[in-house]
Parts: structure tokens; sequence; C-alpha cells
């Protein structure tokens, strides 16, 4: 006679855990997604060639570099608990972030207030999560 009450603890174990690995890998996408929407579409990335936009990329390696992998193929493999790495391989992307004020190596002149992209989508995370976790429970109901 089969363990009905264990065979029922046991898929809402796997369920959940499914739930789990669905709602970190949307929600780090989405973070990254998000602060990867530019200026004029509800974003802060400043856009002016989409070099620093296209220059995104993640690893679980460690802190990508030109030739990192697609960040949306490095978030659909990660496990839970696992760290994951993701940026803008643009020599001045922390300048778009953060601002920078003085001489640049070629000797030009700046004063340039930070854009704050990646801080502003950190700041949402638990929003973010949150989202995902609604979304997640409505398709897995």
């Amino acid at each position: 006679m089969a363990n009905k009450f264990g065979d029922q603890v046991k898929a809402f174990s796997e369920k959940a855990k499914a739930m789990q690995l669905a709602i970190f890998r949307e929600s780090a996408q989405r973070l990254f997604e998000e602060a990867n929407t530019q200026e004029g579409e509800g974003g802060k990335m400043p856009v002016d060639t989409g070099f620093l936009r296209n220059s995104r990329a993640a690893s679980t390696e460690g802190m990508p570099a030109d030739g990192a992998m697609d960040p949306n193929v490095v978030f659909a493999g990660m496990e839970l608990g696992q760290t994951v790495w993701a940026g803008w391989t643009a020599v001045y992307a922390m300048r778009m972030e953060h601002g920078f004020q003085g001489a640049d190596s070629l000797g030009r002149e700046y004063t340039q207030a930070g854009k704050g992209f990646a801080r502003a989508a950190a700041q949402r995370w638990d929003f973010i999560v949150a989202e995902v976790t609604a979304e997640v429970k409505g398709k897995m109901a």
C-alpha cells in the first residue's frame, strides 16, 4: 500500500523547490533587465550609441569580461543559492553608474553626474521578487 500522505508531502516539496528555482532565476533576470532599461522607456540607463547597454554580460565564474555569456543564458542555468556576477563590460560603465569628476586618461575634463541605473534596480529587489512570486504562484497553482 502506497503511503498517500508521504507521496503528497513529497509532491508538495518538489513543487515548492521548482517554484523557488523559478522565482530565483526570473527575479535575477528581471532585475538585470530593469537596470538595462533605457531612459525614455522608464529606466535610468543612458543610451547614446547603445554600446553600454549592449555590453551587458553575466558569469557564474567571476566578474564578466568581454566575451562573457549572455545574461539570459546564465540566469536560465543558475541553481538556488548560486552566485552570479552581472554587469556591463564597457570601460565607462562605472562612470555612467556613479558619475565622474576630473580628467580622464586623455586629459579631457568631466563633471558628470551618475545615472544610478544598477543601484536603482537593486533597490527594487524586494518588489521584483514579490512580483515574480505572485506570477509564479499563479502559473504553478
